[in-house]
């Protein structure tokens, strides 16, 4: 008989995989732990952070748990997520996250061109819409600019290289 594999949505695996290191001692109660549950190890430890993540407050004035949040927090883009938290919750920020988050702020590129009179003309393009309080993340820009958005707070990128990136995805 053939063994039927369940496919997962094309481009996206179905779990992550991650390696992680026990305690012995922890490592065998949770062993005993699933076993008692009817469950395996894997299955037993998701499980278990799942129950953690409805335990931790995301903010010492409020009663949302990370769990509470989640559908707030999580989206299937990488970008879009990190907008999410940039947004809701700036103090969960790592450093190499703060600096994308500055530069989405602050780094513009422009052209400039004559008009029919002659006079030079600028264009900016900007990883934000609006101005004042209205300012917005553009998502499609910091989407399309993502992977260089990374290197640079990696430091494997220049400011130089996100404003041609960033210039690089208006579509016209």
């Amino acid at each position: 008989m053939t063994e039927v594999k369940r496919k997962s949505k094309v481009g996206t695996p179905r779990t992550e995989v991650f390696a992680m290191r026990f305690d012995p001692k922890l490592k065998y109660l949770a062993e005993i732990a699933a076993r008692k549950q009817r469950r395996s190890m894997a299955n037993f430890v998701e499980w278990a952070i799942e129950q953690a993540l409805s335990r931790v407050m995301l903010a010492d004035t409020n009663d949302l748990s990370i769990l509470d949040e989640s559908d707030k927090l999580w989206d299937l883009e990488p970008s879009d997520r990190f907008i999410k938290l940039a947004e809701s919750y700036p103090n969960l920020l790592t450093y190499e996250e703060q600096i994308i988050w500055k530069a989405i702020h602050e780094i513009t590129a422009s052209d400039t061109y004559k008009d029919e009179a002659g006079k030079t003309q600028i264009i900016a393009y900007d990883f934000v819409d609006d101005v004042g309080k209205n300012r917005k993340p553009d998502r499609f820009a910091i989407r399309e600019c993502w992977s260089t958005l990374i290197a640079f707070s990696e430091g494997h990128a220049t400011e130089q290289d996100v404003r041609t990136v960033l210039k690089d995805t208006i579509p016209f």
